[in-house]
């Protein structure tokens, strides 16, 4: 099989947290990087998996909750009218 080698800069933290991931799994840092691409070319899609949510994200969920416990959480929607509505009081 032709290889093309591919040059790309990456934050050497990222690479290593990456490499230890692959060698747990079983593959080469290489053969994930390949399946990867032949998905974006055969899919024409990226998705990515966020198993840890962001500070902001924490910080409005929290919100949320603190909201919903003190009576004023909003909802169930049944529309988007009410929903708009809703966002705009």
């Amino acid at each position: 099989m032709k290889t093309a080698v591919l040059n790309i800069k990456i934050d050497p933290k990222v690479k290593n947290e990456a490499q230890k991931v692959a060698d747990e799994l079983g593959f080469t840092l290489s053969a994930i990087i390949n399946a990867s691409l032949k998905n974006l070319a055969r899919n024409k899609t990226v998705s990515f998996s966020v198993l840890e949510p962001s500070p902001r994200l924490k910080h409005s969920i929290k919100s949320a909750r603190l909201d919903r416990a003190h009576g004023k959480s909003v909802g169930p929607f049944y529309d988007a009218e009410s929903m708009i509505k809703s966002l705009r009081s």
